[in-house]
């Protein structure tokens, strides 16, 4: 039997050979491509992820994820809209979604 399967992370990384760059200044959300990068590369996630909710014409919702992650002495909140990938790592992580209040959220310019 080979050795225990790889982990989610793992998989997803291995599918994707390249690295993106990513600024909140000339992007308002990153790629979860990105998310997975800063795990690469030892950022550790809070276990509380904010989430933001964008309602279109009443009917169609849009969810964004903000997810803090520090590495040492540095901290940043990554903005990620919400697709497979995002929520199979919540799931996984069993990461505590809490809404933000529209107040709450602030984006750079």
């Amino acid at each position: 039997m080979a050795g225990a399967a790889p982990s989610f992370i793992e998989m997803e990384l291995r599918s994707n050979d390249t690295r993106r760059h990513w600024s909140p200044t000339s992007q308002p959300y990153a790629p979860a491509d990105v998310l997975m990068q800063y795990l690469s590369w030892g950022w550790i996630i809070s276990p509380v992820v904010g989430l933001e909710e964008h309602w279109h014409a009443g009917v169609r919702r849009v969810d964004v994820f903000h997810f803090e992650l520090t590495k040492e002495n540095q901290a940043l909140v990554l903005p990620v809209q919400s697709n497979p990938v995002v929520r199979r790592l919540l799931s996984e992580r069993q990461l505590k979604v809490v809404l933000l209040k529209r107040d709450d959220v602030s984006l750079s310019e």
